[in-house]
């Protein structure tokens, strides 16, 4: 008994394996430089807000209507509506609390945009913690700012806004962390994402995974690390029970399958099935529908489902203008490659590695088995993961030919 106690005080206490650390063992980047950069930085973050807050204000949709509606009710009469939209509660309760502070939706999408401005700021020191270096976070900062699909959420009424600064907040606590305990302060975070977003449950399910892989790393023996591979079995059948039991219940995934819609509503992109579609019973749950659909109509689901894979992966879209679509892959697709390349090197901890890779990998998957969205909004909440790893990629490479090493 004392022995597995100690083990998992060992683990609460462990440091993290290759402890990242803020150095700068090849300057590529002299202070002077880096420090006119980040004004650089935060002087275009001004601009661009201020040129979006001028253009467009303040900017509803259907989605926003309801967010409104339920934050009133909470705000004025505490009410909780237990309804669709109770899944997305932590929205709600954001409007509610700047409602009750006397704000009006000039002021939410004032306080939505200053939380991205913060974000991007811990978002500069996570990259700089991943790379070691002062030339990843530079570049990573400045393609999160220019990426103008994503900071145009910042003025919606959607939970895209505050769901991203979140997420990258609780990214930098857990890159930050030289342990387990120090790691424990993301986890509010990470809870709160969940209610802002039903699929904010991803963010768990990877913090869970980079605790179990620090376990692994450290367990003392074979038995132990047994055990860690059946909870490994288990974490993801408790997932999928609350996904199909809770997240699920309120949408329609499988039904909009009998539209062959690759992209949400949008009729220029659909799939057709050369036989009859055969639905699933209706009083099925969510994922029986999924199973049986997928059953009775394999081809059709397939070829939907790797085109929405790669509309995901490739977030070009043909409404899109030329130039957009171009800068897309001019700028993505070179990160996606340095991204990778950063992944399969050890210079960054194993457990970081695991979180970042499952996090934006379930929501891949997601996207692939429901439908893209046509502003491409799904990838737009983890890209930043795809920037940090992706300049981090670049900036090793960079380091590599000044040194001449093959590190």
């Amino acid at each position: 008994m004392r022995v597995k106690l100690y083990y998992f005080y060992a683990i609460s206490t462990q440091i993290m394996p290759n402890k990242l650390q803020a150095v700068l063992p090849h300057p590529q980047l002299s202070p002077a430089a880096e420090m006119r950069i980040q004004v650089a930085l935060a002087v275009l973050w001004i601009v661009l807000h201020t040129v979006l807050f001028w253009k467009y204000g303040v900017r509803t949709t259907d989605d926003s209507r309801e967010y409104l509606t339920y934050a009133h009710a909470i705000a004025d009469d505490f009410y909780f509506a237990n309804n669709y939209y109770i899944k997305h509660l932590g929205y709600p309760l954001f409007l509610a609390l700047l409602f009750k502070l006397g704000l009006c939706l000039k002021g939410v999408i004032i306080v939505q945009t200053l939380l991205s401005g913060v974000a991007t700021m811990f978002f500069y020191r996570t990259t700089k913690l991943l790379a070691g270096n002062a030339l990843a976070p530079a570049l990573a900062t400045f393609v999160l700012i220019i990426w103008y699909d994503l900071q145009l959420f910042h003025a919606f009424i959607m939970t895209e806004s505050l769901y991203v600064s979140l997420l990258m907040f609780a990214f930098y606590l857990i890159v930050k962390a030289d342990s387990v305990r120090q790691s424990l302060w993301a986890v509010p975070v990470l809870l709160y994402v969940a209610l802002v977003r039903p699929n904010g449950f991803i963010a768990l399910v990877a913090y869970m995974a980079y605790l179990i892989t620090i376990a692994y790393l450290a367990a003392p023996t074979k038995q132990a690390r047994r055990l860690l591979l059946l909870v490994v079995l288990v974490v993801p059948l408790a997932s999928i029970l609350v996904v199909d039991q809770y997240l699920l219940q309120s949408f329609t995934v499988v039904e909009t399958y009998e539209k062959g819609e690759v992209i949400y509503l949008y009729k220029g992109l659909l799939v057709h099935s050369d036989k009859p579609i055969i639905m699933p019973p209706e009083h099925a749950s969510p994922l029986t529908k999924l199973y049986l659909f997928v059953r009775d109509n394999t081809s059709y689901f397939f070829r939907m489902s790797a085109l929405r894979f790669l509309l995901f992966w490739g977030n070009v879209k043909p409404f899109f203008s030329v130039f957009h679509n171009t800068m897309i892959a001019l700028l993505l697709y070179p990160l996606y490659l340095f991204g990778a390349i950063a992944l399969l090197k050890d210079r960054i901890p194993l457990p970081i590695r695991i979180f970042s890779v499952l996090l934006v990998l379930q929501q891949a998957f997601i996207t692939t088995i429901t439908s893209e969205n046509e502003t491409g909004r799904f990838l737009m909440s983890i890209v930043f993961i795809v920037f940090a790893f992706g300049a981090t990629g670049i900036s090793w490479q960079i380091e590599k030919w000044k040194t001449g090493t093959s590190r």
